[in-house]
């Protein structure tokens, strides 16, 4: 049932780096975490599977996270979607709603803005996620205030790295920049927005980009056929969009 994700690797409260040592708060956990996850994605992962899946995501949270106080929570969500990816992409986890994965190189700014961009205007008729070639340690923090300026908060986004799975489950994959080096998988359909790095740019330019990606995201989901809710402002960033949705909490049903 899973494929050649199925492992017999350590669970997640030994050390996924033989050099690491796991506070014993973030062991414990851990350890019910992968508990929990198991038990939501039985039909999907054994045991062995899940923990090594949850390991993985640990190590590389603590890797790239600039603040480590939430390794376990993060770990625990980026697990959780890999998890419901894999299951999605096997044909074990019915998703009935149009799939979109945006791609950019840090998933620092631009592909977060526009997965939250496309849940606020979508109302949850998308499902929409991001991931980054290399994630950097934290959100661009002009990225995080030209959002907080529309009202869509970024406080729960965090970089995360594109994984198979995740490529996989997404129908529609936006690369920003980076369609070069983002492989294209049979059967989904890619665009390439050129919208360049937030990097060196000021609170001026970063705006004009969010309003770009704006309509940009309105486009995409008149060509995929979802109209932009009534109450999120057809081409104006009104109302409030939850990043969250994107990094469902694990009490949430797959």
């Amino acid at each position: 049932m899973n494929g050649n994700h199925t492992s017999h690797e350590p669970s997640p409260h030994h050390d996924a780096d033989p050099g690491a040592v796991i506070p014993a708060l973030d062991r414990h956990v851990l350890e019910r975490t992968a508990a929990h996850l198991h038990e939501r994605f039985a039909r999907v992962a054994d045991r062995p599977t899940v923990d090594r899946i949850l390991a993985e995501s640990y190590r590389e949270m603590d890797r790239r996270a600039t603040v480590k106080t939430y390794l376990p929570l993060l770990a625990g969500h980026f697990a959780d979607s890999q998890l419901r990816s894999l299951g999605i992409a096997q044909g074990i986890i019915e998703s009935p709603l149009p799939r979109v994965l945006f791609i950019d190189d840090a998933n620092a700014g631009r592909s977060q803005m526009a997965a939250s961009l496309l849940l606020k205007h979508s109302a949850g008729r998308i499902t929409a996620r991001s991931a980054g070639l290399a994630p950097a340690g934290h959100l661009y923090e002009d990225a995080v205030a030209v959002m907080a300026e529309i009202d869509v908060p970024l406080d729960h986004a965090y970089p995360k790295p594109l994984s198979v799975d995740v490529h996989r489950a997404a129908q529609h994959v936006v690369t920003l920049g980076c369609a070069g080096q983002v492989e294209q998988l049979t059967g989904q359909h890619y665009r390439d927005w050129d919208i360049p790095n937030f990097v060196g740019r000021s609170l001026e330019d970063i705006r004009a980009m969010r309003d770009d990606l704006e309509r940009r995201v309105l486009d995409l989901m008149r060509e995929i056929g979802v109209p932009a809710d009534a109450g999120s402002g057809d081409g104006q960033a009104a109302g409030r969009a939850d990043g969250r949705r994107e990094h469902p909490p694990l009490s949430m049903s797959a």
